[in-house]
């Protein structure tokens, strides 16, 4: 784990015994998420097109890599429990829920919230580093209209008690719910098979 308030944040990744340096913009990883995203582009294709982001790149995409690029997209680096949660903590039941937040589909709200949270313009901004920008996402307050998606949608109705309530939140669940669909591998994940 770093100390985001003192250590530099990483401007390579280490995999195979090699540094690779990187692209660190935030905006670049905003479409390395829509890549991975997209179901147009194969898996293979996928693997492909992760050379953009490394300022030189590899001879070999290697599973390693491919790993090694994930952790620095998901910022693991900066999240405590990764590193103090060990094998036996960790949880083998796999359940899929649908997402409570897209890059994409919430990015007016994103650049809302920074601009008002942060006085941060992010249209005009020249550079951050996707691990800043991780930072401030995710210390947005909860009263935020980002934070406040990402509640509603990942409210259990089934535990409210109130019948209007528990009508409200739906309401509002169903108006800013993600779409998403069941992949095979997804399905096989939530029945066990």
């Amino acid at each position: 784990m770093i100390n985001a308030l003192y250590e530099p944040f990483p401007e390579t990744i280490s995999a195979d015994g090699n540094e690779y340096p990187i692209v660190t913009d935030f905006r670049e990883w905003l479409k390395f998420s829509d890549m991975m995203s997209d179901k147009e582009v194969s898996a293979e294709e996928k693997i492909l097109l992760l050379a953009d982001w490394f300022l030189s790149p590899p001879k070999f995409i290697t599973q390693e890599l491919v790993g090694a690029v994930g952790d620095f997209y998901k910022a693991e680096n900066l999240d405590p429990k990764s590193e103090y949660q060990n094998e036996n903590e960790r949880s083998d039941d796999v359940s899929v829920t649908p997402p409570v937040f897209d890059w994409k589909i919430d990015s007016k709200y994103i650049l809302g919230d920074f601009q008002r949270y942060y006085g941060i313009d992010l249209l005009d901004i020249k550079y951050m580093h996707w691990w800043k920008f991780r930072c401030l996402f995710e210390a947005l307050p909860d009263d935020s209209p980002c934070q406040k998606r990402i509640a509603y949608r990942s409210t259990d109705v089934s535990q409210i008690k109130n019948a209007a309530e528990r009508r409200r939140i739906m309401r509002i669940k169903q108006a800013i719910a993600i779409t998403f669909e069941y992949d095979d591998d997804m399905i096989g994940v939530a029945f066990g098979i």
